[in-house]
């Protein structure tokens, strides 16, 4: 199940489509004058400063936190009008983020529907994969299967509006995101902080593990602790997570607007303390 190159385009198309609609319908700033792209970048830095004090501020006082803002995060007459990493920052749970149909029998977050299972089809999606179609094309099955998912999630999270930080946008859709925080510390600080948030909201509280990331890195690198393929299929004598080497490269394509593609270089099945994934451009081979 291969995707061909006309279809990873066609979803590049769409999710960069959906970035543009969300830049067009959040920022109308024709105000700014003949000098509007630097005006944007002045702008958008100030706001990424004033947003790094304000999280280093509430890392430093977890009690202001959970006394004070996790409860005005969850108060229904507020929640619904924040975006999901604000009510994170707050210190709202992924479990508290969620939108909850009762009557319908749906559950989203932030607009992005979702379904739960039971860890156990991690498990039964490689063996019964494995059983029809043999182990190798297994595996580029998963990745592919992830990568799309991821894609699809990107798009819904924008398409929404309630996901994305404003002053990263622009970033997103020009893919101008990895250049720039390798050069501006402001930037590289804002993007950590934002990414760390959605992984603690997406892979800590949904299961998945905790991700650790190093963009100074080259190959990039993230770091996946208590890996669900890992534990599920492990001990194997080669690396395993090829599912969620897709995730790791659907999200990493989608937020950084290039083509980029994960390699697992290192499992926890096989014995290594953590899965570690390498990426890099797609067609561009790692210097080691």
């Amino acid at each position: 199940m291969k995707q061909t190159r006309r279809g990873r385009d066609n979803v590049s198309d769409v999710v960069r489509g959906r970035f543009i609609e969300y830049v067009n319908k959040n920022s109308d700033n024709r105000h700014l004058g003949p000098d509007r792209n630097d005006k944007l970048e002045q702008q958008q830095r100030r706001q990424m400063i004033w947003m790094n004090r304000g999280m280093g501020f509430l890392e430093r006082h977890p009690l202001l936190v959970r006394i004070l803002l996790r409860p005005l995060a969850n108060a229904p007459w507020l929640s619904r009008k924040l975006p999901v990493l604000f009510r994170a920052f707050m210190g709202a749970t992924a479990f508290e983020i969620h939108d909850v149909d009762k009557t319908g029998g749906r559950i989203g977050i932030g607009g992005v529907q979702e379904i739960m299972a039971g860890s156990k089809i991690i498990h039964l999606l490689h063996t019964t994969l494995a059983a029809s179609m043999g182990p190798e094309k297994k595996a580029q099955t998963l990745y592919e299967m992830g990568k799309a998912l991821c894609r699809w999630e990107v798009s819904q999270a924008l398409e929404q509006g309630r996901w994305a930080p404003a002053p990263l946008v622009p970033l997103m859709v020009h893919g101008q995101i990895l250049e720039q925080i390798q050069q501006d510390p402001v930037t590289a600080e804002f993007f950590g902080n934002v990414i760390r948030t959605m992984s603690k909201l997406i892979t800590d509280e949904g299961g998945w593990g905790h991700l650790t990331f190093d963009f100074s890195a080259f190959p990039l690198k993230v770091m996946l602790d208590n890996s669900q393929e890992a534990a599920w299929l492990g001990p194997s004598s080669e690396p395993t997570c090829s599912f969620y080497s897709g995730i790791v490269a659907g999200y990493a394509s989608t937020i950084s607007g290039q083509e980029l593609e994960a390699k697992e270089v290192a499992c926890k099945a096989m014995g290594d303390p953590q899965c570690v994934f390498e990426l890099v451009r797609k067609n561009e081979e790692p210097v080691h």
